[in-house]
């Protein structure tokens, strides 16, 4: 009996040790700029692993006062990898401590949402706190409307709206069209790479995918929502090109992170990511003198509003030119190696006021993709 007692007492003092194991997350800014809610990416696997748990264990992520949201994301670069993702506050030059731990993590709202919308044709709609996003689908293709471009719903609240949106227009009850209090789509993309698609750039010609044929939601939530799309084959020029894109946007981020992966058979291929220009009076645009992001400012609206775009490179492009009705970012694809950039829009009534807060926000969101935050884990 006693036996038995004793053997129960360590098992008792096994669970609780093993309940107050924790890891910490130090998170070091190496920029003179406050960085905050940025979202950080770590291996899931290595956590876990720390913590001596089970994969399928909950466990809490606290900045020492308050738990913070994550959620485990998929990694787009490595299928059997999950990422454990969460946002960060970090000052200036500075760094941040996390605790990891055994625990019930409380229930935090979405900020992030996309659905595939076959009542519109197969629109495949996603948006976040900040901003909507829209690609057309196979159904609307087979109206003779053909785009792979990416459509901008300018939004001016944080709430998830797409479901009601939709529904709204619908049933007849108000269009999305018009500005309604949430905001609207005016944005026009037509044949275009709207906001900041990608395509094979060939003699001076871009060769664009039709529709996207099929996906696969890789994340819904509730800071990340990624899409896998592909696309039919088609000739660029005389190249047989085959494409997928995966779409992931953040709660908090103005842009999309896009990854492109092109299959064709050659050496490499020459590709532009671009956003649509309009080509009337009222529209600026900027280039990088280091060829890393461009900025476009379209001309205002019938009612005084704005939306800007702009392309982010990880890495500096080949170069960076206004033709074929584009600001067109150009680099060249390698066979089965991922093109990956940021692209995405703001809006003048949603929280970017000029064109300047719109090119700040852009020059700061390229230095914190060239200068990441650094995460140790103790």
């Amino acid at each position: 009996m006693k036996k038995y007692i004793y053997f129960f007492l360590i098992t008792l003092l096994f669970a609780a040790c093993s309940t107050d194991k924790k890891v910490e997350v130090v998170v070091s800014n190496p920029l003179g700029m406050d960085r905050n809610n940025e979202i950080i990416e770590i291996s899931k696997a290595q956590v876990v692993n720390k913590l001596g748990l089970k994969s399928d264990r909950k466990f809490i992520i606290s900045d020492g006062k308050n738990q913070i949201p994550y959620q485990i994301a998929s990694n787009p670069l490595a299928e059997n990898d999950s990422l454990l993702i969460f946002p960060v506050s970090v000052k200036a030059n500075g760094n941040s401590t996390y605790t990891v731990k055994i625990g019930t993590p409380e229930e935090f709202e979405p900020k992030v949402y996309g659905r595939l919308v076959p009542e519109r044709k197969d629109d495949f709609t996603w948006e976040n706190d900040k901003v909507a996003y829209r690609v057309y689908g196979p159904a609307l293709q087979a109206t003779g409307e053909i785009s792979s471009g990416i459509d901008f719903w300018a939004k001016k609240t944080d709430k998830l709206i797409i479901d009601k949106w939709y529904a709204d227009d619908l049933s007849g009850k108000q269009s999305y069209h018009a500005d309604n209090g949430e905001g609207l789509d005016y944005y026009k993309v037509g044949p275009t790479l709207g906001a900041g698609a990608s395509a094979p750039y060939i003699n001076n010609q871009l060769w664009m995918s039709k529709n996207f044929t099929d996906y696969e939601i890789l994340d819904n939530g509730p800071l990340r929502i990624t899409v896998r799309y592909n696309f039919e084959s088609y000739p660029a020029d005389e190249t047989e090109v085959n494409v997928s894109r995966i779409i992931s946007l953040d709660a908090g981020s103005q842009l999309n992170k896009i990854y492109y992966l092109y299959d064709f058979k050659a050496d490499d291929l020459p590709v532009a990511s671009g956003i649509v220009t309009r080509g009337i009076e009222g529209e600026l645009t900027t280039i990088d003198a280091n060829k890393r992001y461009a900025t476009y400012k379209e001309p205002e609206d019938a009612n005084s509003v704005t939306t800007y775009t702009a392309i982010v490179g990880t890495k500096p492009y080949d170069k960076i030119e206004v033709k074929d009705g584009h600001v067109l970012s150009l680099q060249t694809a390698e066979p089965a190696k991922p093109i990956i950039y940021y692209s995405g829009a703001g809006w003048s009534k949603g929280g970017i006021e000029t064109y300047e807060n719109w090119n700040k926000y852009i020059s700061d969101f390229s230095e914190k993709v060239v200068n990441p935050l650094t995460v140790e884990l103790r």
